[in-house]
């Protein structure tokens, strides 16, 4: 979930020497790369920038160290763009170059972020009209075709919240015909809403995080046309996971086409996080109570099942009666990949089922939508909950692998800059909202660590055990973390 813009004080920037190193962090690397991080790659030089770029050459390899790539990826290393660029992936960053632009009255980074997605229109499309973007496609600037994951072609879009208004503003007609796409290849039942997160038009996985983004399309493009077939489009593929909910506690499955699949009987975070976050936007976007509603039921379902009062932690997986599934051993073949136990704060996968902080920033953004004292108290567990989980680290359910794959991550410790940056706005969210110190300064310690760990010859990496600044890593979101904290006023003790 890209960070939601909240009016944030109108103390300015330079009342607070402290926040400085944050605005500048994010400076240097946004120059960087503008200067070294477009596509330079190939016969054929564009303005899209590459997902990977190694901090000391200052160049994107065409094949980079794998590194923790094989657990990360899900056993698909090509999710990270190895050579590439991907406009999907990279909307965090847009978000970044656009709020940097109006932060320092400097255009330079809003244009090259127009740049960027106009290139990407002009070269990277699927023979279906769709663009090439998401979590298995990607462009290779080095071979100048679109490349994939080895998992074939599909489109796949999730867990981001689109900047559709910036890219509507560059081409709209590339951005209505996706959308349009979307609707033709990815809602497989016109009548109910089921839909496939891959465009093969065909029965497949419907998770809950792909279905909040094509709800969210649909409503940005309502919003555009005052076409209310799009209103009803977006709805009827909310409705799709709501209509499979169990009626007495509110919690849907994730995928309940996957049967008898155990993403099908269960709820998890991404339900919560990224999908009720989707939901929500739907609702500030039309202004329809349907997807405020939907969502804020989730998020207290999610509230009144999934916390233990005694640990001070939320569960990770609920069955759909509400009873949480303790921790295990991870299972074989697909069933590898669910969560168990407590919420795993600091998640190794690129698309887990667990999105705790993601769920923890929908929680907040659903109180500051409907400011509901209840809602607070939720974000207060979540502050408890991850605040059990300092120092930031590699999760736990991966760890042995990732720490064997990439051994500096054991000296140097800390986790991916997308945990860092979701939790720092989190609490930059929470400090607005509760005026507690405590929370303020928890933020500040985040980003703290961020810096000292991820910040390098000028770039922020993905993570300290690697050398890469990395698009998957969620660098972008990071960045966005930085800005928000250099927008908002300094902690309540008057330092």
């Amino acid at each position: 979930m890209n960070p939601r813009t909240v009016p944030a004080s109108s103390a300015p920037v330079g009342d607070h020497p402290s926040i400085h190193p944050y605005s500048d962090c994010v400076r240097t690397c946004l120059d960087n790369l503008l200067a070294y991080g477009t596509d330079r790659y190939g016969p054929v030089h564009t303005p899209m920038i590459m997902s990977i770029i190694d901090v000391q050459m200052n160049e994107s390899p065409r094949e980079p160290l794998l590194l923790d790539g094989w657990v990360r990826s899900e056993e698909r290393p090509g999710r990270r763009n190895p050579g590439g660029c991907d406009l999907w992936e990279d909307q965090p960053l847009l978000h970044a170059l656009y709020q940097y632009s109006a932060l320092s009255d400097d255009p330079r980074y809003a244009q090259a972020a127009d740049d960027y997605i106009r290139a990407f229109f002009h070269h990277a499309r699927k023979p279906n009209g769709l663009l090439a973007w998401g979590s298995h496609l990607f462009y290779n600037a080095f071979t100048e075709q679109i490349d994939d994951d080895r998992h074939g072609d599909p489109h796949e879009i999730l867990i981001h919240l689109a900047e559709w208004d910036a890219m509507w503003r560059v081409d709209p007609g590339v951005v209505q015909r996706e959308i349009e796409g979307i609707w033709t290849w990815h809602i497989v039942d016109k009548a109910t809403g089921q839909h496939n997160r891959h465009d093969d038009a065909t029965v497949g996985c419907d998770f809950a995080y792909s279905g909040g983004s094509f709800a969210h399309a649909f409503a940005f493009l309502y919003k555009q046309t005052g076409d209310r077939v799009w209103l009803d489009r977006a709805k009827l593929v909310i409705n799709w996971h709501w209509s499979h909910r169990n009626p007495q506690t509110n919690l849907a499955p994730d995928a309940p086409s996957t049967a008898p699949r155990y993403d099908s009987r269960h709820c998890f975070t991404n339900v919560i996080g990224p999908h009720a976050a989707a939901s929500l936007r739907c609702f500030e976007i039309t202004g329809d109570v349907f997807f405020r509603d939907v969502a804020l039921a989730y998020v207290r379902a999610w509230l009144k099942y999934a916390w233990n009062e005694n640990a001070g932690l939320f569960f990770g997986t609920l069955a759909l009666d509400g009873t949480p599934v303790p921790e295990q051993a991870k299972g074989e073949g697909y069933d590898v990949w669910m969560p168990t136990g407590y919420a795993e704060t600091w998640p190794s996968n690129m698309y887990s089922y667990d999105q705790p902080l993601a769920a923890a920033q929908t929680c907040l953004y659903a109180y500051e939508l409907a400011s509901d004292p209840a809602l607070l108290d939720g974000a207060r567990r979540w502050a408890c909950h991850i605040r059990a989980s300092f120092p930031p680290v590699i999760g736990r359910r991966w760890r042995t692998e990732i720490h064997a794959a990439m051994p500096e991550a054991v000296q140097k410790g800390g986790t991916y800059a997308e945990g860092y940056g979701r939790a720092i706005s989190f609490f930059v969210h929470l400090y607005r909202a509760t005026g507690d110190p405590k929370d303020w300064h928890t933020a500040l310690s985040l980003a703290d660590d961020a810096m000292d760990k991820l910040c390098e010859n000028g770039w922020v990496k993905g993570h300290a055990g690697k050398p890469y600044y990395e698009t998957t890593d969620g660098v972008g979101l990071l960045l966005c973390a930085f800005l928000e904290l250099a927008e908002s006023k300094t902690g309540a003790t008057g330092e």
